[in-house]
Order: C-alpha cells, then sequence, then structure tokens
C-alpha cells in the first residue's frame, strides 16, 4: 500500500481550517477597511467576496493559500463557499496537497464545515514542472468537519486512487488528535503490484481504521484479502504497513484470526486455515510467510495425490522469483502430521496412503509448489502406509529421525531413518487366502534405508546396525539386513542368525524368504534343531535330543522341510554324530542322504542293570564310551524301514570288531529300544572282510555278503566261499558261516556237494 497521505479526511481538516481562517480574515479585514457600500445583496445574506484569494508563510516558504470564486455570508451564521480550493504545502516548500470542492457551507455558531457535494483531494503536486507519478486523488461527498476537534465524519460514499491502486467505502472519519481514520462499512482497497509480473491485492472488510501514527490498520468484523486465485477468509484481521525505500506505504504483515485460506491456480490447489495466520509481504505485495497457529492445517491438491499437514503452528515460505507465490517448504510444529492420499486410480491401483506424524516436521515442495520433494523429522515420529489395495501390507515404521525424498505425483522415492523399528501386518488378501490370526512383523535397526518403486511399492529396504526381526515364532537378526520385496527375502550380512519354533541356525551370511521361512545360510554356518515332537524329522538321530549342525552352507527348502548342509557338513546329538562333505534332509520322506567322507557315529547306551548295586552307592567313574562308526563314500537313509545305506566303499567299527565292504545295509533301532546300540544290525555286500580282535585272539572272516547282529553279537557270512580265519583254532570254510563275537561257537553249512569242513567249539577252562 502507498503513501496513505491520501486519506480523505485528512485533507479535510486542512480545508476546514483554511476555510475558518478565510471567515476570520474577512471579517477583521471588514472591519480595519471600511469600504463603500456595495451593491444589495440577497435577502438573508449578511456579506460576501468573489475572486478571493489568501495565503500564509512559515519560515520564508508558503504554508497555506486558499482561493474562492463566491463566498457569502448568511444572517443565520453560515457561510457559503463555492469552487474552493485550498493549497497545503509541505515543509520542502516544492509540494502541496491539493483540495477542490464546487460547494461547502460553514455554521459560525457550531464551528462546523458541511460539503454536500463532491471534493477532489490530489496530493503530493509539485509546485513546478509535470509529476513524475500518478498522484493520489480522493473524491467524497457530504463532509462534517468540527473545527473545535478537528474530528470530519462522512456517510456517503468515498472513492480514491493512487499509486499503488484504488479503493472506495461508504461512510468515513478522521480524528486528527489520534491521528485515527475509520471506513465505516463495504472496505475495498485494490493494491497493484510493483512487479509487472505480479498481480494485483484486493482487501476487502466491513470496516476499516487506520492509525496513522502506528502505521497499522485494523479490519473489523470480518475480512478478506484476494490476489488472483489466493484468497484470505477472516475474522476482524490487523495489517501493518511498512514504509519503503521510495516513502511510500505497503503491507507488511497480516494477522487474521479463524483465517481459511485457498490458492487455486490452476494444476495447484492450496487450502490452509488456522486460528490465528501471520501473513508477511514482500516489496511487491507477494506472500513471503504464513504462520498458521492453533489447529492449524496446510493442504495440497498436487499431481495425483492430496497432502495434509496439519499441527499447532504451520509456517509455509513461499518462493517469489517468478512474480508469483509459490510454497517452497512447510515447517509444522506439535503434534504434527502429514497425510498423503493418492486420488483413487478407476483401474483400482490405487497407492498406499502415508501418514506421518511427529512433533515437528519440515516439508519441502518441487519447483512450482505443486509436489513433494522432501519431508525430514528431527524428533522421534512414525510414517504408517495404510494400504488401498487387498494385496497391500499395512505397515508403520517409527524412528527418531527421518529423511523422506518423493518422486512423481508426490510418491515416496525413498527414506532414510534413525533409530528405526518397522511393522508389517497381514494383507487382507494373505488373511483370506491363508489364515485370519497371521502374525505382524517386526524389525528394528539403527539405521534404515529403504527406496520405492515407480508405483510406489516398497522396493528395497536395507537395516544396518544391531538389526533384529520377529514374525510370530520366526526370528533373525544380523549386523545389517536387505529386504528385496518382489522377492520377499531377506539378506541377513555377518553374525547372521535365524529361528523359529524348530531351532535356530546362524552363519555370516544369510538369505531368508519370508513367505516360507526358507533360508540359505554360508559361512561358519551352525544350525540347532529342537526335539520334533511331530516326528516329522528322520529317525537317524534321536528325536528327543536336539540336534546341532555344522557346514560352510545350509539351505532349507519347501518350509523348510528340505535341508541341505554341504561343505564340511556334521550333524549331532551329544555323542551321535554324522559327518560327510554334504548332508541332505527331507522331512517330508522322513530320509536322510550323506555324500563324500561319510562318517556316522552313534554311542551305546548305557542299562542301569549293567551297573552293579554297590558300585551305584559308589558312584564309580564313568566307564569309556563304546561307539559304533561306519564310513563310506555315500550313504542314503529313508524313515520307512528304518535302512541306512552305506555305498562306494565302507568301513564299519565296533569295539574289536570292524566290518568292510562295498555296501553295508544299516538297519536301526527305534530311539525307544532298550537295545544298547543304535543299530539293529547290519548286511554286508560285495568284498566282504570282517575282523573281530580280542585279547590274545583275532578272527577274519571274507564273503561276498555278511550280516551282522549287534544284540546277539552274531555274524553271518556267504557268498563267494566264505573263510573264517582263527587265530587259536585255525582256518574254515563252508558255503554259510556263523559265528559269534562273544562266544567259540561257530556254525557252518556246506553246499549239498561239499561236506562241512570244521566246527568250532570254544574250550572250557
Amino acid at each position: 500500500m502507498r503513501s496513505l497521505r491520501w486519506l480523505l479526511l485528512v485533507a479535510i481538516i486542512a480545508l476546514v481550517a483554511a476555510v475558518t481562517g478565510i471567515y476570520r480574515t474577512q471579517k477583521l479585514a471588514a472591519r480595519r477597511n471600511a469600504r463603500a457600500l456595495p451593491p444589495p445583496i440577497p435577502l438573508g445574506t449578511i456579506g460576501g467576496a468573489q475572486d478571493y484569494e489568501w495565503g500564509q508563510s512559515e519560515n520564508g516558504k508558503p504554508a497555506v493559500h486558499v482561493s474562492a470564486k463566491d463566498s457569502r455570508l448568511s444572517d443565520n451564521n453560515q457561510m457559503e463557499l463555492k469552487e474552493v480550493e485550498l493549497k497545503i504545502y509541505m515543509k520542502d516548500g516544492k509540494h502541496f496537497d491539493r483540495i477542490r470542492s464546487p460547494q461547502a457551507q460553514f455554521s459560525i455558531a457550531e464551528a462546523r464545515l458541511y460539503a454536500p457535494g463532491e471534493a477532489e483531494v490530489t496530493l503530493s503536486v509539485p509546485v513546478e514542472g509535470e509529476p513524475l507519478k500518478a498522484l493520489t486523488s480522493i473524491k467524497a461527498a457530504g463532509i462534517n468537519f468540527d473545527s473545535r476537534s478537528g474530528k470530519a465524519l462522512t456517510d456517503k460514499p468515498v472513492a480514491f486512487t493512487f499509486e499503488g491502486g484504488y479503493g472506495t467505502c461508504t461512510g468515513a472519519g478522521y480524528n486528527p488528535e489520534t491521528h485515527e481514520l475509520e471506513l465505516s462499512n463495504g472496505v475495498t482497497l485494490h493494491l497493484r503490484s510493483k512487479d509487472p509480473r505480479g498481480k494485483p491485492m484486493k482487501v476487502e472488510s466491513g470496516n476499516l481504521k487506520y492509525s496513522e501514527k502506528d502505521s497499522v490498520v485494523y479490519l473489523g468484523v470480518w475480512s478478506r484479502l484476494t490476489r488472483d486465485q489466493t484468497i484470505i477468509n477472516a475474522g476482524p484481521a490487523v495489517l501493518k504497513l511498512k514504509t519503503t525505500a521510495e516513502n511510500n506505504k505497503r503491507i507488511d504483515t497480516v494477522d487474521a484470526p479463524d483465517a481459511v485460506g485457498t490458492d487455486k491456480r490452476p494444476g495447484k490447489e492450496l487450502e490452509y486455515s488456522a486460528g490465528l495466520l501471520h501473513v508477511q509481504y514482500n516489496d511487491d505485495g507477494q506472500m513471503e510467510k504464513l504462520n498458521g497457529a492453533g489447529n492449524a492445517k496446510l493442504i495440497s491438491h498436487g499431481n495425483g495425490s492430496v497432502t495434509t499437514m496439519t499441527g499447532n503452528t504451520v509456517d509455509l515460505f513461499f518462493n517469489t522469483e517468478s512474480g508469483e507465490s509459490e510454497l517452497s517448504s512447510a515447517v509444522a510444529k506439535g503434534n504434527s502430521a502429514i497425510e498423503s492420499r493418492p486420488v483413487p486410480d478407476p483401474k483400482g491401483n490405487t497407492g498406499d496412503t502415508k501418514l506421518l506424524k511427529a512433533d515437528a516436521l519440515d516439508l519441502f515442495m518441487k519447483p512450482g509448489g505443486r509436489d513433494l520433494e522432501r519431508v525430514v523429522t528431527h524428533t522421534p515420529g512414525t510414517l504408517e502406509f495404510v494400504p488401498n489395495q487387498a494385496a497391500r501390507h499395512r505397515r508403520i515404521l517409527k524412528s527418531n529421525e527421518m529423511d523422506i525424498r518423493y518422486g512423481a505425483k508426490s510418491e515416496i522415492q525413498s527414506f532414510h531413518a534413525v533409530a528405526a523399528n518397522t511393522e508389517t501386518y497381514p494383507s487382507e488378501e494373505e488373511k483370506k487366502k491363508t489364515k485370519p490370526n497371521l502374525a505382524v512383523a517386526y524389525t528394528n535397526s539403527k539405521v534404515l534405508d529403504a527406496t520405492f518403486d515407480e508405483k510406489a511399492q516398497l522396493k528395497l529396504m536395507k537395516q544396518t546396525g544391531d538389526f533384529h526381526y520377529v514374525e510370530g515364532p520366526r526370528k533373525a537378526q544380523a549386523d545389517s539386513a536387505t529386504l528385496e520385496q518382489d522377492k520377499n527375502l531377506m539378506d541377513l550380512e555377518n553374525h547372521a542368525r535365524v529361528s523359529d519354533e524348530s531351532g535356530s541356525t546362524a552363519g555370516d551370511h544369510i538369505e531368508l524368504q519370508q513367505t516360507t521361512g526358507d533360508f540359505d545360510a554360508k559361512g561358519h554356518v551352525s544350525t540347532t534343531r529342537l526335539p520334533d515332537e511331530k516326528k516329522t524329522s528322520s529317525d537317524m538321530l534321536d528325536k528327543s535330543e536336539p540336534t546341532q549342525g555344522l557346514a560352510d552352507r545350509v539351505t532349507s527348502a519347501n518350509r523348510n522341510h528340505l535341508i541341505h548342509y554341504i561343505g564340511n557338513a556334521v550333524l549331532w546329538q551329544a555323542s551321535n554324530r554324522i559327518q560327510a562333505d554334504r548332508i541332505d534332509i527331507d522331512r517330508d520322506k522322513k530320509g536322510l542322504v550323506a555324500d563324500g567322507q561319510v562318517i556316522s557315529q552313534f554311542e551305546d547306551k548305557k542299562k542301569e542293570a549293567d551297573v552293579p548295586a554297590d558300585a551305584k552307592k559308589a558312584k564309580p567313574a564313568p566307564a569309556a564310551p563304546i561307539f559304533t562308526i561306519v564310513k563310506s563314500r555315500h550313504m542314503v537313509y529313508t524313515d520307512a524301514d528304518r535302512q541306512a545305506v552305506y555305498t562306494g566303499g565302507t568301513d564299519f567299527w565296533r569295539p574289536g570288531l570292524t566290518v568292510k565292504c562295498v555296501i553295508l545295509k544299516a538297519f536301526l533301532n527305534d530311539d525307544k529300544s532298550d537295545a544298547d546300540s543304535r543299530i539293529n544290525h547290519a548286511f554286508a555286500d560285495e568284498k566282504v572282510l570282517i575282523t573281530q580282535v580280542a585279547k590274545g585272539r583275532s578272527r577274519v572272516g571274507t564273503s561276498e555278503h555278511a550280516e551282522y547282529y549287534t544284540d546277539e553279537g552274531k555274524i553271518i557270512l556267504s557268498g563267494g566261499e566264505p573263510l573264517l580265519k582263527d587265530s587259536l583254532k585255525g582256518n574254515t570254510q563252508g558255503d554259510k558261516l556263523t559265528y559269534f563275537t562273544e562266544d567259540d561257537k561257530l556254525i557252518v553249512d556246506g553246499a549239498p556237494q561239499k561236506p562241512v569242513k570244521t566246527e568250532l567249539h570254544k574250550k572250557k577252562r
């Protein structure tokens, strides 16, 4: 707003003062200078003057000059003035304010002036030459002036123009003692922008009060500020003015209670509201900053989404370089929130609604003020993804700090979070297809970084620093983890560990399939499998004991029903052990396959009856354990027949007994059996060599087929001309040789055409 010296009633004061001076001067002059009686004057008129001029100077410079075409004094002490022109000079003597009125009435008794017709006021008229800019002009009618108080009033329409614009109202008043101007009704100001690219501003109010001394304009009852498509509606607003370098007045700030603002330019639409709005303008009348306090809200309608920002306070910052006020950034404080709701897709591919909450939020817009570019939180906050499609997951991120970057259509492109916790809920589609009570997945880490695809669907999420994951009974942890959403694959790095109700796996690196729980663990892998009450695993090892495992790599497939130990693989329960280059477990088929340098080791049970009663009381030192050890190139175990088949060259050991063959079939006892050994009996085939060593004696048997029964200590040799060499009894050969490891009993069966050669009996001593 430019200079307010144009204000009408200020000029009216000067006009009335000058007219009053004319009256007094004329009266004194008439007394001093008695002239011949003039021609008769009209009835009711005491006196008058024509083409009258009067002036006054101060410090050698003109101060006031008055001229009137005609002035008459009536007998009721009313002075009638016609074609009045009043010049009030400024202190520099180079400019003056000019007041012109076709008619004015002055009441001497009441010291009041009334101008029923229109008066015109022109401000800052140069004494010499033409004005360099458009001059301020005011027009008003029905002016009442009190010369004693200096107050001026009018209830008629008032119109004014000035370099910065023009305005109108109905009714006005001015008090020179307080330097306050009041515009009573229907106030409208039109303010032009200094920048030729800028849009004009329109200020409207039920009434207006201007304090010249404080440079403050009070808009009463209601107020409205309009600039192009930007509109602010509010209660009684307060406008503070600022003097520019050109000595003009402009709007500096606006404080508006109960305010609601809109900016509906093509392609972008803003809405904002608050209990109190504080707006700051630049010299060109463009909005630079807006502060909303008390239930503040900003709604931005962008390209494909609607973003709503709320808080106890919201500060908006605008870029004015283009000549327009374009939203560049915003700051919300106190119970702050940003909701980004996508425009519904008619094809049903509507993205997630994003809801961000924190005590303080910083929002940055892309150039043009249309779409989101970045949101930053410096206080603990929560980011929630609310799905608008049944196949999508509800996700919640809680973090001490967040930095969120946006792509096209104000969709999240990436975010960075510190001290992060996440929650991922089953989708509605998953609940319908599987179970309604699927578990929620939780993670936490020191740092979280995530990227999204062009459809705002999570693409990659990396969490570093003490990562933990929980989804029902399934758990995982590592130094860092990366989630590939399209594969639903979690990649755990360094000190990785996964576990569920069946056991746990640890390694340098683990890839976990979240949907199935399958994994691929690499580097120093160790596993622990808890006892299987459902008996879904192989009986090769005791199901009542936890199973430990080691390997260079362990993979789990088919929802953890296929487990592969690869490279230096070892499985054990206490002293029972299976070792190989590779071990594969099929839980569905209840089978186990070991390949490459296979070693199986089983410890005999210790029966309570084997310990003498007195030894129980004495608590003797434990006896050395007894093991059954089998080595081969390859081994296949099937639980259906409880059979372990060793191939590729096999070595079988028990205390004092060794068996060498090409193929060995070992049949296991049930884990609940009372038998000492896990192996019930074994069949050896191809190039069988059995060696028994006892104190002072050895027996060596050879055949193509052999059978060994553990509990009886019975060995049967058959096929390929079986031969038994006994260091004490000599050699025995037959079609079938049966002997016992615990005594000298030997049974020899010959073929029909071959008689039995020998039969050995153990001597009694």
